[in-house]
């Protein structure tokens, strides 16, 4: 620490030697234990603070401007900002939002549901930061989601946004319509070279981070060149793939063809010594998502029992809570009654089969060095926009990844696969002031993550127990 130490130190003198108005408007964090996202630990941290940005860290022998304003965080620990690498804006944590779970369409119509989403993504916004996200990338929606990075980018009430855009798919496109509110499309079927390639112009022109892949048809002649046809775009324009990818062969495939980002776990079984090289020499981020598929079960429950909401801050919108406490309206939309309880049964039973698998293979994947993002698929039923990051920080855990090395996973590597690490994810010289304050050690325990008491985004300072000024 004493080589980076300095550099901090110097890049910090240098800063007050070129800047005469050095002595005015800082803020800065003093006392704390922080994990600065690389995986090191700054105990009796000082983090000096400047328009936004991080102008210093390090420890007490960092050199405090006389004018600042001082913050006393002994005793606390500090973390920064959380990056979720797998959202979806235009789903809600319920049924409303996938009516192919459970079509409700007859009470919430998904076009209209649609056109909320649109007018109203801040719903979302304010959840997330006072859930400790400062950064979330939606990897599958409408063109409208491109959108929200520049929306978000300047607002301190709302997290980092990046967004990929509708998603590419082997599936007939009749048999995606029920995702699509026409003409606008959120599921596109992959159906020659052509439309591959043009696809990738026009969003990489709209402005997408990632071109979304759903599933891989490993069978389907004309869809695989259809995707060779669509690497290939990308890779001249400078765009990245992303790849669904839950059983092995796709997810090999997916890596040959230059996948950046794995979304979701390999889940048919194990992983092997073939992908774990593949994946560690390409550089690939994975994505694991393990409390997606039990969170569908949750939200099956609640037709019957309830929603039960672990929320102590009550960052939750109130269209959103109001919509999980209806839960037992709807259960009627389930038309065999009877086989109700025999379903529950049979997903908690495929839960668990899937849940071993999936954290059999995070733990070989972590082992091997490869890089993991934390990554909820927030918006599915169950899967609720910001209060499920814990469950997830949790399950990795869970998995057998030390809590301490969770930290750079839900930091510093979703940040890379949001292309906005010079920006964000770790506490460093330059980096934009995004960071969280925690009562409890997150090095220790990873359901620490619960014990958040404030959030910075940009410099700006808050309680997430108090809902923000607009």
């Amino acid at each position: 620490m004493k080589q980076s130490a300095f550099i901090i130190l110097l890049g910090f003198s240098l800063l007050v030697g070129c800047n005469p108005n050095y002595e005015s408007s800082f803020i800065v964090l003093r006392g704390a234990t922080a994990f600065d996202g690389n995986g090191n630990t700054i105990n009796n941290s000082t983090i000096v603070i400047q328009n936004g940005r991080i102008v210093a860290v390090g420890g007490p022998e960092i050199e405090v401007p006389k004018s600042a304003e001082i913050t006393d965080l002994s005793g606390k620990f500090i973390t920064p900002g959380l990056v979720d690498a797998h959202v979806h804006f235009s789903q809600t944590g319920f049924f409303d939002g996938r009516p192919d779970a459970l079509d409700i369409r007859d009470t919430l119509r998904f076009d209209s549901l649609q056109a909320r989403q649109k007018r109203n993504p801040d719903r979302y916004f304010e959840t997330y930061l006072r859930s400790g996200v400062t950064g979330v990338y939606d990897v599958g929606g409408f063109d409208w989601t491109i959108d929200l990075r520049e929306k978000a980018e300047d607002n301190l009430n709302a997290p980092h946004v990046a967004a990929a855009g509708p998603l590419l798919t082997p599936f007939p496109q009749d048999r995606l319509d029920i995702f699509n509110v026409p003409p606008s499309r959120q599921m596109l079927a992959l159906n020659s070279p052509e439309f591959g390639k043009e696809y990738v112009r026009r969003n990489t022109k709209l402005g997408s981070t990632g071109i979304k892949i759903w599933s891989i048809n490993l069978k389907d002649s004309v869809f695989m060149q259809s995707l060779q046809a669509v690497a290939e775009e990308i890779s001249m324009h400078g765009n990245q793939l992303i790849v669904h990818a839950t059983e092995l062969d796709q997810a090999k495939e997916a890596i040959r063809l230059g996948a950046k980002v794995l979304v979701h776990s390999v889940d048919d079984q194990m992983v092997d010594n073939e992908f774990l090289q593949l994946a560690k020499d390409s550089g690939v981020i994975y994505c694991p998502t393990l409390v997606v598929i039990s969170g569908y079960s949750i939200a099956y429950k609640s037709l019957k029992e309830g929603f039960s909401l672990n929320d102590p801050n009550k960052v939750i919108d109130p269209d959103t809570r109001n919509l999980l406490l209806a839960a037992k309206n709807f259960f009627n939309y389930f038309r065999e009654h009877e086989k109700f309880e025999t379903m529950i049964a049979a997903e908690e039973a495929n839960d668990e089969k899937l849940k071993k698998t999936m954290y059999t293979n995070l733990k070989l994947v972590h082992e091997a060095g490869i890089k993991i993002a934390l990554s909820t698929d927030a918006g599915n039923p169950g899967t609720l926009h910001g209060l499920s990051i814990y469950d997830e920080l949790e399950a990795m855990q869970r998995a057998g990844i030390p809590a301490s090395e969770i930290i750079p996973m839900a930091t510093k590597n979703g940040a890379i696969a949001m292309r906005r690490s010079g920006d964000f994810g770790t506490l460093e010289v330059g980096k934009l002031a995004d960071l969280i304050i925690l009562e409890k050690d997150p090095s220790v325990d990873a359901s620490n993550f619960r014990s958040i008491t404030h959030v910075m985004r940009g410099g700006l300072l808050r309680l997430v127990s108090v809902p923000f000024e607009k």
